[in-house]
């Protein structure tokens, strides 16, 4: 069963020129947990998973529940991956697929960390407004980026390298 944590209060804090939220998270034992994500990781998560936007409540359960996810443990030097079988946002063969298998982690997570009703983000629910045009670029960025990450480079050069070749 996992353990449930509360989101006890959400602030802005500003990282250098990054605004962030940082929240202050209680554990089942009382101990606070602070856990500051980037105010774009919002737009970031919506293109990379092809969610709404506006959907802050799922956004945020991603980016709450993301570092409790359980990881593998290679001894080897091979880079870390999710426990689990599911495709990671590269390997996926689609954005939907993707999703669904980090959908399913947040949900199998160790950690619960409740975002839905809960007061403490109204605050972001109120205040974010998603830049669609970013979200729409960083897409076509994830879908380019998983066709290089599969096939090792794109089906055809782009047109100004042909053009100039």
């Amino acid at each position: 069963m996992p353990e449930t944590w509360t989101v006890e209060t959400v602030a802005e804090k500003k990282i250098g020129d990054t605004p962030c939220w940082q929240f202050r998270l209680l554990r089942p034992d009382g101990r606070p947990h602070i856990h500051t994500i980037p105010m774009a990781a919002l737009d970031r998560y919506a293109a990379e998973y092809d969610m709404n936007p506006t959907d802050t409540d799922s956004l945020l359960e991603i980016l709450l529940h993301e570092p409790h996810m359980p990881m593998t443990d290679e001894a080897d030097g091979t880079p870390q991956r999710y426990a689990d079988p599911g495709p990671t946002l590269w390997e996926a063969e689609s954005t939907r697929a993707a999703r669904e298998a980090h959908l399913s982690r947040v949900k199998t997570c160790p950690v619960r960390i409740d975002v839905r009703g809960s007061r403490a983000v109204d605050t972001i629910r109120a205040t974010h407004t998603p830049d669609r045009e970013r979200v729409r670029t960083m897409r076509e960025e994830v879908d380019t980026m998983r066709w290089v990450h599969q096939h090792s480079d794109l089906p055809i050069r782009p047109a100004e390298e042909i053009l100039h070749a």
